[in-house]
């Protein structure tokens, strides 16, 4: 009877580990053992550890932004660039809009795993002297470090960003 009880009992320990392990690896975002992962190797290293999704759909999101990229690139007559020249090429699981509508506020892809990071680097182009996206980020991320770039002369706000007076390309 004491064997069959321990049989049972450590039956039933395994059997615990492993549904712990495969809903573990489920949820996780983090590098696991080759033998608990799911699949999520590729992203892991080409997103530098900041997606994990399986190979199928990770080589799909690659193809989309690929497509997306040629489309943006052709050179269409308009004087809105943004309306009729770009669309977005990338698309997260959990966008945000940061700061306000409008010119200062912008998109960011899944913020919460930037919190997740001990540190981050916040590359912010065109502000217009506008830093209400800056702002907003240093209150919900104070670890971040943020540099903003405009081609004209602003001056951040104190302990919030460095500024970056610089023209991207010929500055349309």
């Amino acid at each position: 009877m004491e064997r069959s009880s321990a049989f049972t009992i450590i039956t039933v320990s395994v059997l615990a580990v492993i549904s712990l392990l495969f809903f573990w690896n489920g949820k996780s975002c983090s590098p696991l053992p080759f033998f608990f992962t799911n699949d999520c190797r590729l992203s892991l290293i080409e997103s530098d550890n900041f997606i994990c999704e399986s190979n199928a759909v990770w080589n799909e999101r690659k193809t989309v932004y690929e497509t997306q990229d040629k489309e943006n690139m052709k050179k269409r007559n308009s004087n809105i660039f943004f309306l009729s020249n770009w669309e977005p090429n990338f698309h997260c699981s959990h966008a945000r809009r940061i700061g306000q509508m409008g010119d200062g506020g912008k998109w960011v892809c899944d913020p919460h795993r930037l919190k997740a990071r001990p540190n981050c680097l916040i590359y912010s182009a065109g502000s217009n002297g506008d830093f209400g996206f800056e702002v907003h980020m240093k209150n919900v991320m104070p670890h971040c470090e943020i540099h903003t770039f405009d081609q004209r002369r602003y001056t951040c706000p104190q302990n919030v960003c460095i500024f970056h007076q610089i023209t991207f390309g010929n500055g349309t």
